[in-house]
Formats: C-alpha cells, structure tokens, sequence
C-alpha cells in the first residue's frame, strides 16, 4: 500500500516530513511519502496521481472546511485521489452554516456521506467525522 501524507502550506509539510523522519524506525515500509497538494490544480493532481497508485484505500482530512470558496476545489481533488472502494474520513470543527455547501456539493458529485456530531467540551467547539 501507498501511504502520502499532503498538504499546501511549506510549513506544515515541513512539520510532516521531520514527523515521518522521526518515527521512521516505527513506520518502516509504511512511512508516507509527503508531498504537497494544491487542491483544483489539475496538472498538479495528474502528476501526484501518476506518481502514486491511484485509487486510494483511505483519504484522511482534517480541518479542511474551514473556507466555502475552496469546497469546489476540495471536492474535486477528493474525486481524482478516491473511488467506489475509497473510504474518505474528514474531521471538522463546525464554524459556519455554510459547511452544508459542503455535502450538498459532495451529494451533487455523487459522493454518499454520513456525519456524527460529537459536541465539544470547554473550548473545544462542536466538531464532526465525516
């Protein structure tokens, strides 16, 4: 299996790659390749896709729902890297009504989706699996 850990921003790639070179020894031929993603970017998606084996058994996201004007983007990118046998686990904190966008989108793309709301605890806000 094909494990990536991805992200946009520098820093948290950075952070990641100094993460997996830690814990090496422990992940041996599990460790991910880390490697950035720019979500919507459609040469940037068709060489990760043709670098790594596609589709994937598991997507993992967290905290990527933050900005409705980058739903279309992250719904794309999660068509290209998933498929029927893709399971795609999404954590969120609910900040807005506008996360409904969201699944409205991911319905519309053919996506099936079920949601557990989990209700925070002292600062912790409401947050959700996906």
């Amino acid at each position: 299996a094909v494990n990536l850990a991805a992200d946009y921003s520098s820093n948290t790639l950075d952070w990641l790659a100094a993460n997996v070179a830690d814990n090496e020894a422990a992940l041996r031929e599990r460790a991910p390749a880390v490697r950035r993603l720019v979500w919507g970017d459609e040469a940037h998606t068709a060489a990760l896709l043709a670098e790594f084996a596609s589709p994937f058994d598991l997507v993992v996201g967290a905290e990527l729902l933050y900005d409705p004007d980058q739903y279309p983007a992250l719904l794309r990118a999660l068509d290209a890297f998933v498929a029927g046998g893709t399971l795609a686990l999404l954590g969120f904190t609910h900040r807005h009504e506008g996360e409904r966008r969201f699944f409205e989108g991911a319905a519309a793309a053919g996506f099936r989706t079920a949601t557990q709301w989990r209700e925070g605890e002292g600062a912790v806000p409401r947050w959700a699996a996906v």
